[in-house]
């Protein structure tokens, strides 16, 4: 499903000439967006899957914010901006879905910007409320054996009295993991940094919606990679649109996404078997590959 079919920022014509009309470009150094793309971008044209490749400080993360930022899509955690980067957003230009017929596809509630510390915060968040129950357990444990061994006698002041007294009773009629669980939350399982982000995904993108995805390979093992591939294309057939950056060979691998290179000059579309670090890899692994024949089974 397409809801945005096009996206496009400005020139950098049109960028020098509204620093030149609106700033006094000897006031501050801190111009961001503005002169990130040293080459001109093309019109972004999206489809199910669109993929902005490129090395680190290409704009890859730079694209994916102003298109969350015109489309004003819901983000977990903050992001580098100036006092710029507001203007720099109205004068982008998106094309909906739909315009030509006047039935304007409108993007789903559920979409959303889903970037490298968006899953970090939930991992943190999650330790932080597990450890928050796991000592509130500990407390109940400790609370449950004073109680068990409590000797009051009823309506004795010097030994806590009546209410003592029915707490006593309480937690000799009450087993331990029940008296805990009454009083504190069960801790949920933890996972590893990479299970917990491939879970994430999973549970924030829904069947339907536009999803920005910022390098979402990160604490990713290979297998975990390929694991999210599989989960991203059954997501587009049931009716999400993706745009995602990376560098990942594998999720650059993915079946018919529109993948445009960024480090390429001009910016353009090209196959994934093309990239330089597809490329790369396949380079790196063909000169090793007699390890590699040599200990097949």
């Amino acid at each position: 499903m397409i809801y945005l079919e096009e996206f496009s920022i400005l020139t950098p014509e049109q960028e020098e000439g509204w620093l030149h009309d609106n700033y006094n470009l000897h006031c501050t150094r801190q111009y961001y967006p503005f002169r990130v793309f040293e080459t001109p971008l093309p019109q972004l044209k999206l489809g199910n899957i669109t993929i902005l490749y490129g090395g680190n400080g290409s704009g890859k993360t730079t694209l994916l914010n102003l298109m969350a930022e015109k489309l004003r899509l819901p983000r977990s955690t903050p992001y580098n901006r100036t006092p710029f980067f507001g203007d720099y957003v109205e004068m982008c230009r998106i094309r909906m879905a739909g315009e030509d017929t006047g039935y304007v596809e409108q993007i789903p509630y559920e979409s959303r910007f889903i970037g490298s510390d968006d899953v970090f915060e939930h991992i943190l968040r999650l330790r932080e409320q597990n450890d928050a129950r796991n000592l509130a357990a500990e407390r109940a444990a400790r609370q449950w054996g004073g109680d068990r061994s409590c000797l009051t006698r009823l309506n004795s002041k010097e030994q806590g009295g009546y209410d003592a007294y029915l707490a006593h009773m309480k937690a000799r009629h009450t087993t331990r993991n029940r008296y805990i669980s009454q009083r504190a939350e069960a801790a949920e399982r933890e996972y590893s940094n990479g299970e917990s982000a491939f879970i994430y995904f999973t549970q924030a993108i829904a069947e339907r919606g536009l999803y920005l995805l910022d390098e979402p390979e990160n604490s990713l093992s290979p297998n975990l990679q390929l694991d999210l591939v599989d989960f991203l294309s059954s997501s587009v057939v049931c009716g999400a649109q993706l745009v995602i950056a990376t560098h990942s060979p594998l999720l650059l691998s993915i079946e018919g996404a529109r993948i445009y290179d960024l480090d390429h000059s001009p910016i353009s579309l090209r196959p994934w078997h093309e990239l330089e670090n597809v490329r790369l890899l396949f380079h790196f692994f063909n000169e090793h590959r007699d390890l590699f024949l040599n200990n097949r089974r």
